[in-house]
């Protein structure tokens, strides 16, 4: 199951392990809820692949201002 990524995992930023930024539980729980964010959920389990958190990231990109 290396393909996926669990909460916990995402939570505690196993960064040299998936290089992913921390994400806390609580926040996982709002995107889940609002559709911002791209999960699969077998039973009471809920994981995600690294193309949806990277997928996620990339959408959310604030561009600076060029002065």
């Amino acid at each position: 199951m290396s393909n996926w990524i669990t909460p916990e995992d995402l939570k505690n930023s196993l960064n040299e392990a998936i290089g992913l930024p921390s994400i806390p539980i609580n926040t996982q729980n709002v995107l889940r809820s609002k559709k911002k964010i791209t999960y699969s959920k077998v039973g009471r389990n809920v994981v995600y692949k690294r193309e949806w958190i990277e997928e996620y990231m990339e959408k959310n990109i604030r561009r600076a201002k060029a002065d």
